[in-house]
């Protein structure tokens, strides 16, 4: 497209029909949510970051995107948790009846 043709939206500042930027807390969700290998040290974070990331989506949605990025980290924070807590409690009953 050339250059004179793109028109920029004065509302957000980006080329019309651009998708704003996914937030930095969505991001971090991600990743964080991601690493599942090191247990609640990342799911914990990820929860959090994708909570704020989900709501600064929501509250502002014409410069800050991101909002799936941030479900999906949460989603994966949950389950890094959620597995930590099994493993721990299994490791736990394990010590315990042998």
């Amino acid at each position: 497209m050339a250059m004179h043709a793109m028109t920029i939206d004065p509302a957000t500042g980006l080329p019309r029909g651009e998708k704003p930027p996914a937030s930095t807390a969505a991001v971090v969700a991600l990743v964080c949510g991601i690493l599942l290998c090191l247990g609640p040290f990342t799911g914990i974070p990820a929860i959090i970051a994708g909570v704020l990331g989900r709501r600064a989506a929501r509250e502002f949605p014409q410069t800050v995107g991101g909002r799936a990025m941030a479900t999906a980290g949460l989603s994966l924070g949950l389950i890094n948790v959620t597995l930590s807590l099994i493993a721990t409690s299994f490791a736990i009953w394990q010590s315990l009846s042998g």
